[in-house]
């Protein structure tokens, strides 16, 4: 009789799916409408208004449907007994949407237009694949959403014929198995870790009575809480591999000879690609902020370095919005986690530069007593009393009613005063409306040797062109797009997938000046072991960087020891631009 009910679900697990599933959608209407008007206006100089009006139209019908599913069920109470009907409902509305979506595939794509086929594919791609997280509480509802959508693709590229839309259709259907195995996966965890949560309230009671339940449920939470964390490392480096490599090729778009027209989508996909990097990163930060997996490790930090570092990133978006960047410091060294420190200065950096318009932004140094003031001042629109703590929150804009992307998706300082609470400290904020704000920090000062000195590239002075640049990467299409991008800066590229092969190549007389490593690779070995092998073949040896997505503190902690540089997937083209020419001033000596 008990092995019996242990096969059957537990009915709290599915409430607290179902609540889970719909408390997302608000989240997931941001999403379905940021891209459909991405969409619309990417497609719109290829369609005609009437069809571009009548999907538009369907978009808007669509998100009407969600909401008024969504005031139905914040009305209505939910129950074990009336989980089922709320969770049958958001199946059918999401097969009801995925024919929406799917529909665009028959009014989008022109064979004869190519773009058009691009920019519709990467859009269904792209909310089927953004539609893994948030349904992953009730997989049926993903199931007919990726189904309906694909089956579509698939009918219509039968419908074109030919070799290659055949094999778009086959690739299309692998993608919609993925999708759906990794759907399942996630709900594995969340079950689990629900399951893990109510077995643990239930030994809570027994906590007071039995020291041995007490170690059993200790070691459960820790047991999920190492599954949460092994899940989100995996999940963070699966899912940044694709990402990254769209970045490089969306980059590389750029050095194309391309007519008027032409540049001008290539501008929008840059753009999109840029905006879906920068929320990628904030929700996968965000994540793992929540899931508690970030661990600090303090150490010396000179506060000179790190803003010349800094200010190499942010040289570029100032200029561009005719902004002075000023950053001041005086030798000054504080006791923090480096990784963390850079992560707050650049979300607040980021954030004084995207709402000041005339005058420039200010980064720099206080002394108070033991400890010292980090603050960036800006010429902005400044931030009324009443919303400086909202400002903070989730999701919050102001001064941004249309949500600009452009503006970002308001996680930036989310992330950052979170991260700050890790590194012992918190962010406050002095602003007056219409002339400025000022954001600051405050960590205790240190005389404690640095613990791996580096002294910054030249400002201003390019020196990737020349460089003999060896990438190892397990990824055909990211070393493709890696190799493509350097070549396009003028470097000498030699790319291979595996140590054997870079060391038949440099058996072959190959000698770089700087190599560019993943970290997780196929086989026996992993990045770090590469860099010290390649090292070891060559003199002098080259410097290296560490490029991965893999967000496991262990290995940050271990590149740190070991002095690599990391950049972490997807890397924006400007930042791999900034690492190139500082290791190329500071150590290339060949």
């Amino acid at each position: 009789m008990s092995a019996a009910s242990d096969l059957r679900p537990d009915p709290r697990i599915e409430l607290e799916c179902i609540r889970t599933l719909y408390r997302q959608l608000p989240n997931s209407f941001l999403a379905a409408t940021g891209l459909a008007l991405c969409m619309a206006v990417t497609l719109g100089p290829f369609l005609s208004l009437r069809t571009l009006g009548l999907w538009i139209g369907l978009q808007v019908a669509l998100q009407l449907l969600r909401f008024l599913l969504y005031q139905r069920y914040r009305a209505a109470e939910l129950t074990i007994d009336n989980a089922g009907i709320w969770a049958r409902r958001c199946s059918q509305y999401m097969m009801i949407s995925g024919l929406g979506w799917g529909s665009s595939v028959f009014l989008f794509l022109r064979p004869e237009q190519p773009i058009t086929e691009v920019l519709t594919l990467c859009g269904l791609y792209g909310i089927c694949g953004g539609a893994v997280p948030g349904y992953s509480y009730h997989p049926p509802a993903l199931y007919g959403f990726v189904g309906v959508i694909f089956g579509a693709i698939t009918l219509r590229m039968i419908e074109i014929g030919g070799g290659p839309h055949t094999g778009i259709a086959a690739a299309s259907l692998l993608f919609a198995v993925i999708m759906v195995l990794f759907c399942r996966e996630q709900h594995r965890t969340v079950t689990d870790a629900f399951r893990v949560r109510f077995e643990n309230e239930a030994l809570v009671e027994e906590l007071r009575h039995q020291k041995f339940e007490a170690d059993s449920a200790r070691f459960r939470a820790e047991q999920a809480n190492l599954a949460k964390s092994q899940f989100l490392a995996a999940a963070s480096h699966d899912l940044r591999q694709p990402l990254h490599a769209l970045g490089l090729f969306s980059a590389s778009l750029k050095g194309l000879t391309l007519d008027a027209e032409g540049e001008e989508v290539v501008a929008r996909i840059h753009d999109n690609v840029g905006a879906l990097e920068t929320l990628f990163d904030a929700l996968l930060d965000i994540s793992r902020l929540d899931a508690g997996t970030v661990r600090p490790a303090p150490e010396s930090i000179d506060i000179g370095t790190l803003l010349a570092r800094l200010g190499q990133y942010f040289e570029v978006p100032a200029r561009e919005k005719s902004l002075r960047l000023v950053f001041v410091s005086h030798g000054e060294r504080v006791h923090a986690d480096p990784m963390l420190l850079e992560r707050i200065l650049s979300n607040l950096i980021a954030n004084a530069i995207r709402y000041t318009e005339q005058g420039g932004v200010l980064v720099g140094c206080r002394r108070r007593g033991e400890k010292l003031s980090i603050e960036v001042w800006d010429t902005g629109i400044g931030i009324a009393l009443a919303d400086r703590q909202k400002i903070f929150q989730e999701f919050i804009q102001l001064g941004n009613p249309e949500r600009d992307r452009r503006k970002g998706m308001g996680l930036g300082l989310a992330i950052a005063q979170r991260t700050a609470s890790l590194i012992g400290t918190a962010i406050t904020l002095d602003s007056h409306p219409g002339r400025g704000s000022v954001f600051r920090i405050v960590l205790p000062l240190t005389d404690a040797p640095l613990t791996a000195p580096a002294a910054p590239a030249e400002a201003g002075l390019d020196r990737v062109a020349g460089l003999r640049i060896l990438i190892i990467d397990d990824e055909q299409s990211i070393r493709d797009a890696l190799s493509r991008l350097l070549r396009q800066w003028g470097a000498e590229v030699t790319a291979a997938p595996s140590l054997d092969e870079a060391l038949a190549e440099r058996a072959a007389g190959r000698h770089w000046q700087i190599v560019l490593a993943d970290f997780r690779l196929r086989g026996r070995h992993d990045g770090i072991e590469v860099i010290e092998t390649i090292a070891a073949a060559q003199q002098p040896p080259p410097v290296a960087c560490l490029i991965t997505g893999d967000m496991n503190a262990d290995l940050l902690a271990e590149a740190r020891r070991r002095g690599l540089p990391l950049l972490h997937k997807p890397v924006r083209p400007a930042q791999l631009r900034a690492v190139l020419n500082h290791l190329a001033t500071d150590k290339v000596s060949a």
